[in-house]
């Protein structure tokens, strides 16, 4: 009988400095295949970034600032290896 264990490694996430503050969201091979699913809209990928925020920053942040930091997620999830959508 073959047998497999499975060793889960910590989730990798990319640091967001946003003022003062720092923030860490899960980069894309550390998603679930539930969250993942959300990332393909604007709006589910603003959701998915705001819930890793404080409430108060989520609110102030600009389109522009959803965008910058979707790239850097992006990028940073396809260097760790995983690719959004896979």
């Amino acid at each position: 009988m073959a047998e497999f264990t499975l060793r889960r490694k910590p989730a990798k996430t990319l640091k967001v400095n946003i003022g003062e503050e720092s923030f860490n969201i899960p980069l894309a091979g550390s998603l679930t295949p539930k969250e993942a699913a959300t990332l393909d809209t604007a709006k589910g990928t603003q959701e998915f970034i705001k819930k890793y925020l404080s409430p108060e920053i989520a609110e102030s942040l600009t389109i522009d600032d959803f965008n910058a930091i979707t790239t850097a997620w992006t990028s940073a999830s396809n260097k760790s290896g995983a690719k959004p959508g896979e």
